[in-house]
């Protein structure tokens, strides 16, 4: 783990966050940056997009074929040169041979690795600064899901004390009238009271590229809990399984319902987030 970042260009301190290899102290000095400075933020989409980029080039290269003069060598260092002779034959004394030529395979395909890696994060990198270059950000934004930006949302907004929400829960009305007309999702705000959540207030946010809802609620023990949904492409009939996944720190349960996707995040060490996930369900 690297000690601390302190003094060193943003590049490198938000390269590191990205990379899960800061103290919790710097972690949290990150998260506050990334909340408040709009330019931070857009470094830290390039970064994370050509990380990614450089991760699925490299993903690629392990799955080209391995060359057979590498598996026929895997093979002859298999072999023991100290052998038993078969029973009934007698021990014939055989000169040591000489030793093997180092392959010059490894060190090629070292070098290769590496390069194709760094390579792929750069490219990432200036991918995202050229706007001419319009099917590359595709494949790349591809990867993640709503789901994806969401936790990140999670993490930063659910540190924040005085601007924890846009709306306050004072204004209901507002915030259904608001979000329903902004998300093209039809919603009722559920109650959660018997779940010892307090509702809030709320958000929006932009996730898999569209405008997405965030209502926000507060247990006893402060912790932050969010109902995010957004519209659509694809409608189901009636409501699919909750579906529960990680986000390191950050737990998720995701269903569908007709043309909205919904999901229900709060801390991954929780036990009752699917219980909350199944009341909200129920009540949105």
């Amino acid at each position: 783990m690297v000690e601390s970042t302190q003094g060193l260009p943003l590049e490198i301190r938000l390269s590191a966050y990205l990379d899960g290899q800061l103290p919790q102290t710097e972690v949290d000095e990150i998260d506050a940056i990334l909340a408040e400075d709009d330019d931070a933020r857009v470094v830290f989409e390039k970064l994370k997009l050509g990380s990614e980029f450089g991760a699925r080039a490299f993903d690629r290269m392990l799955q080209d074929p391995i060359p057979l003069d590498l598996v026929r060598t895997i093979k002859d260092v298999g072999k023991s040169e100290d052998e038993q002779p078969k029973s009934g034959f007698a021990a014939i004394p055989v000169a040591a041979a000489a030793p093997r030529r180092p392959s010059a395979f490894w060190p090629k395909a070292l070098a290769a690795s590496i390069a194709i890696f760094i390579a792929g994060g750069a490219a990432g990198y200036l991918v995202s600064e050229q706007q001419g270059a319009a099917e590359a950000p595709l494949q790349i934004t591809a990867a993640r899901t709503w789901l994806d930006d969401i936790a990140d949302y999670h993490r930063i907004y659910s540190r924040q004390t005085r601007h924890l929400v846009e709306v306050p829960a004072s204004e209901q009305d507002h915030i259904v009238e608001w979000l329903s007309a902004s998300t093209g999702v039809t919603f009722a705000l559920p109650d959660l009271s018997a779940q010892n959540l307090t509702f809030e207030g709320a958000r929006l946010l932009v996730a898999g590229g569209k405008p997405t809802a965030q209502l926000l609620y507060r247990d006893a023990e402060n912790e932050i809990f969010a109902i995010c949904f957004l519209q659509n492409s694809t409608p189901v009939e009636g409501r699919t399984d909750l579906t529960e996944s990680m986000r390191n720190d950050i737990g998720l349960v995701s269903w569908q319902r007709g043309n909205a996707s919904f999901v229900v995040v709060g801390p991954s060490a929780d036990p009752n987030l699917e219980r909350i996930a199944e009341t909200v369900s129920a009540s949105i």
